[in-house]
């Protein structure tokens, strides 16, 4: 059994290279496919029943009708 620990590092791109380069193909090919998936866009849901809850959350201001009164009105 391996033991697993988890360490924060901060290293430059070149130094993350070089010890991708260092790993096996075997862990290099699993580690790649780790990465594609960060890749992919996380769907998160919200049930219809919270809708009404997020109604007026954000605010990104201005009026449509007013808005398009001033383009087609000018």
């Amino acid at each position: 059994m391996t033991a697993v620990i988890s360490v924060e590092v901060e290293l430059s791109e070149a130094k993350l290279l070089e010890a991708f380069r260092r790993l096996r193909t075997p862990q290099r090919v699993n580690l790649l496919a780790q990465l594609r998936q960060l890749e992919k866009p996380e769907l998160r849901t919200v049930p219809a029943s919270r809708l009404d809850a997020l109604t007026g959350l954000i605010s990104l201001g201005g009026d449509a009708l007013l808005d398009s009164e001033r383009v087609y009105d000018d």
